[in-house]
């Protein structure tokens, strides 16, 4: 037959003695009621968060791995060697050598430590100063309490852009998390002002930015068809012209005839001279001919006076055909079907001229919208080039309404109160400070941290202060060497031995009654997890 004897040495079954006295302790501290104030109607809330850090401590889903040994063995791990300390020259507040000393053991250790320290300013100083030396290293902390701890002087203290949040405070006021997301909503609003404002001409149906769209296109396809009716009245304009040239032109034709005429005379003067000269060239140069020199010289003045007049009177055609050319030139353009058709031209490239204009002042309307939420592409003036930034217009408008769109809706929704942001608040946050029992609450969901101080431990029962415990990998207890018992030990045993299962050891749930954290952790922790502030 196989056994069934549980083996209680197994590390799944050791502490389950020690569990089960702290399950006894809540379910004694609702009968026997808080330790303190009145029992409220957050009561119930209480206890079922100390049992959930409880689950989490039995089944090792602790921030702290070593936390259930410890709390229950006093196994307290052996401080890393290369664990970082306090940043390089930071100073305590009460600049001793003690209190930075007190700084870098309480961060060295790697589970807990307890600092030994009555309230006053002593305590409030070394807390101050571990918890700002934490945050210098990136690290996110957990400030605790039994009632709501006052973090004025930390805050005040901490590095220029830290985070806290006071997660227990009511209300709005500051440091709440009400507060803290009403500020991270007003920056998101104001860093978002400027986008807001640059898409805010792609809105509306149609938008300022697709109403200069429209315009560009529209002004394109008009100076197109602007740009055909003045080349279609140019080319008339000048079809009316040849033919007010051919119609007036009968005076010039004619100058032109006479002046080829005097022209064509003037050559042939001019030849029969350069021909005479050259005969009587040769006839001097000839004693056979020089006889007939002399009739060669006679004909050569003949045919230079010839000549001479021949050219005065080609100069004088060609003046009267220019003058002609002038006259033709005025009747033409005054004209009255001349002027009409050049008229009509003019009309229709002034009118293309304007639209091209008006399409090239909505590119540069488009141009300044563009800036600040889309690239502005290089563009010419000219049809072509207004054509292509229109076609890139045309592809970006949609995209830039939707994100508008969206711009204006995210905004709208980030100006309203709203409690969606204060999860990722209390997740980002470098400082949370919060009651024990406040650092269980469902808003908190699984919110882990790199250090707790729990400040007042001497007076904070174990089981509650698990409730931050689990949530922390390293933990700094703060609190008084002796501090009063928790609840009347008279009241306690009593009700421990009314209640107690046969067999069990009443001992271990009444000390986490009457007793405290601070106690418990100082019974067990060697030396090197201890110190006393201000020694």
């Amino acid at each position: 037959m196989a056994s069934t004897l549980v083996d209680l040495e197994h590390s799944s079954f050791r502490h389950e003695g020690f569990c089960a006295a702290l399950e006894l302790a809540v379910a004694a501290a609702r009968e026997l009621g808080p330790v303190r104030g009145p029992v409220t109607r957050d009561t119930g809330l209480d206890e079922r968060v100390q049992r959930d850090a409880i689950l989490r401590l039995r089944s090792g889903a602790t921030a702290n791995p070593g936390l259930l040994p410890l709390l229950a063995d006093g196994l307290f791990r052996e401080p890393d060697p290369g664990a970082p300390s306090s940043p390089a020259g930071s100073t305590s507040p009460a600049g001793t050598a003690d209190a930075a000393d007190e700084v870098h053991r309480a961060l060295a250790v790697p589970d807990l430590f307890c600092l030994v320290a009555p309230p006053g300013t002593v305590r409030a100083r070394a807390v101050l100063e571990i918890v700002r030396a934490a945050v210098e290293r990136g690290e996110r902390v957990l400030i605790a309490a039994p009632v709501p701890p006052t973090v004025e002087t930390i805050v005040a203290h901490l590095p220029s852009g830290a985070t806290v949040i006071r997660a227990d405070q009511a209300g709005s006021g500051p440091g709440s998390i009400t507060d803290a997301g009403s500020g991270v909503q007003t920056r998101i609003l104001a860093r978002s002002q400027s986008a807001a404002r640059a898409l805010e001409p792609w809105l509306g149906e149609p938008s300022p930015a697709l109403g200069w769209l429209r315009r560009l296109t529209t002004s394109l396809d008009e100076a197109a068809e602007a740009r055909e009716r003045a080349d279609r009245a140019t080319a008339h304009r000048e079809a009316t012209v040849s033919e007010a040239r051919e119609r007036l032109g009968a005076g010039l034709r004619a100058a032109g005839d006479a002046r080829e005429a005097a022209g064509a005379e003037g050559a042939a003067t001019a030849a029969e001279v350069e021909r005479l000269t050259a005969a009587l060239r040769r006839a001097e140069s000839s004693w056979l001919r020089r006889w007939g020199a002399g009739g060669l010289r006679r004909r050569l003045g003949e045919a230079v006076r010839f000549a001479a007049a021949a050219r005065a009177a080609s100069h004088q055609a060609a003046a009267r055909s220019a003058e002609s050319a002038r006259l033709l030139a005025l009747a033409v353009e005054q004209d009255g079907v001349v002027r009409a058709a050049a008229d009509r031209a003019a009309f229709a490239d002034l009118a293309a001229a304007r639209a091209l204009e008006s399409a090239e002042r909505a590119a540069h309307h488009l141009a300044r919208l563009l800036d600040g939420v889309a690239e502005v592409p290089e563009w010419a003036p000219d049809p072509a080039g207004l054509a292509v930034f229109a076609e890139y217009c045309a592809g970006r408008e949609p995209v830039l309404r939707v994100r508008a769109g969206l711009l204006r809706e995210w905004r709208q929704r980030a100006a309203r109160p709203t409690r969606q942001l204060h999860p990722e608040l209390l997740r980002y946050a470098d400082v949370v400070a919060t009651t024990c029992l406040g650092a269980g609450r469902p808003e908190h969901g699984d919110l882990e941290f790199d250090l707790l101080v729990l400040e007042d431990a001497s007076r904070v029962a174990l089981p509650e202060a698990l409730v931050p415990l689990v949530r922390a990998r390293r933990a700094v207890l703060v609190g008084e060497s002796r501090p009063a018992p928790l609840r009347d030990a008279e009241v306690v045993r009593a009700w421990v031995a009314a209640r107690c299962p046969a067999g069990a050891d009443p001992g271990e749930p009444a000390a986490l009654l009457t007793g405290s954290v601070f106690a418990r952790v100082m019974s067990l922790a060697p030396e090197r997890n201890r110190a006393v502030a201000g020694r």
